[in-house]
């Protein structure tokens, strides 16, 4: 205890010194959290992203080699997932979609997405329904000009009525709006909800075309996806004739998991380089601890030569840089949360704390530094000679 108050009367003597001291460790633990947790939000927001789009899904991409011989996949890949594979598979749609104006009377929306899609792409791009209804699979079968907005496309055209029964142009041809959907991604015209969906079979007159090359498989659960993969191939291997075309699979999952791991490696890489920091704050307090042993000359002679043992200079000293240290990473650990909370809010709209293991293992690192940093001039202290010292001025 005795060591402790000669330590924080010591730093006390000096606050100017001793905050100059700590402000390496300060902006090192500082950076280091800050970094980390901007990282950890970048992540948050590309993880709600692919969330917004629809996880565990299986897209299934068809390529002709000779178009005139091709034919549609689209039915028969509906039938199997949801015959088959309906204990796993909870919808299939084409994906497939163009950007087009959708007008009504005088106003039109630019750039909307227009998705074609089945009955079940609602499920598939995870979209919830908000008034009347939704694409129905007799709209498929009949070829049905009607179609669901998404919210900031309805809500641009119809901002004071209801639009429900209306009929809005896309493409130059009349579709009657059946439904809307909820608002999912902020409701803002480079948003998700700046869209439209129609029936797929339609495509003859938006897209000039009735080939439909590229589907979505909407898997329940991660731990299926594997499996249907695997059901898909064996499928596919006996609908698609490989002299006509070829097949690929891509997990859609596997974009999220890459991403996850790459923010883990850069989050891993801008830590290690902000913690350089820190060690630039260690040799700050060696050389403030080697000026304070200086100054102590006479206090250690006198300590000597009444039988202080070296241990007892040694820790009082390493004491002395611990504490140092230690405070400049608990005013680094509270400056970190600020920031990233200023940070978080104005880069990403969420609040974004540094974790509790990195805010612990910052301090710990930063009290290790200090120790480490102070062993020198410690040692160096219990070294002198009691004469020596005691003729010091």
């Amino acid at each position: 205890m005795n060591s402790l108050l000669m330590a924080l009367d010591s730093i006390s003597e000096k606050k100017g010194r001793s905050f100059l001291t700590m402000l390496g460790i300060i902006i090192g633990v500082t950076a280091v959290l800050v970094l980390v947790a901007m990282v950890t939000g970048y992540n948050s927001d590309m993880t709600a992203y692919y969330e917004k789009l629809g996880v565990n899904k299986v897209t299934v991409k068809l390529s002709w080699y000779d178009t005139s011989r091709s034919f549609d996949l689209m039915k028969e890949l509906y039938e199997y997932g949801n015959g088959e594979l309906s204990d796993m598979v909870e919808g299939i749609t084409p994906d497939l979609s163009s950007q087009m104006p959708v007008q009504y009377g005088g106003k039109a929306v630019d750039g909307t997405t227009v998705s074609l899609g089945s009955d079940q792409y609602a499920l598939c791009s995870n979209y919830i329904l908000e008034s009347g209804r939704d694409i129905l699979q007799y709209d498929i079968e009949n070829r049905s000009m009607v179609c669901v907005l998404g919210s900031y496309t309805a809500d641009t055209l119809f901002p004071y009525s209801d639009p429900i029964g209306e009929t809005v142009t896309i493409g130059g041809f009349p579709f009657l709006v059946v439904g809307t959907y909820y608002q999912k991604d902020g409701g803002a015209e480079d948003s998700m909800d700046h869209m439209a969906v129609v029936p797929y079979t339609v495509n003859r007159a938006l897209l000039k075309s009735d080939r439909v090359e590229s589907m979505i498989v909407k898997v329940d659960s991660s731990k299926n996806v594997d499996t249907v993969m695997s059901r898909l191939e064996l499928w596919l291997a006996e609908e698609v004739d490989s002299n006509l075309g070829e097949y690929t699979l891509a997990d859609g999952n596997s974009a999220m998991a890459e991403s996850n791991d790459e923010m883990t490696s850069l989050s891993v890489v801008l830590g290690g380089i902000a913690s350089i920091a820190l060690l630039v704050g260690g040799i700050g307090i060696m050389n403030i601890m080697l000026v304070t042993v200086t100054e102590r000359t006479r206090e250690i002679g006198i300590k000597k030569s009444i039988g202080a043992p070296r241990w007892e200079i040694v820790g009082q000293f390493l004491l002395e840089a611990g504490i140092l240290s230690s405070l400049g990473g608990l005013v680094g650990i509270a400056l970190g949360f600020v920031l990233s909370l200023i940070l978080g809010k104005a880069m990403y709209g969420l609040i974004v704390l540094p974790g509790v293991g990195i805010s612990l293992g910052a301090f710990v690192f930063s009290l290790v530094i200090g120790v480490v940093f102070g062993i020198y001039p410690a040692v160096k202290a219990s070294n002198l000679q009691p004469v020596d010292a005691l003729r010091a001025d």
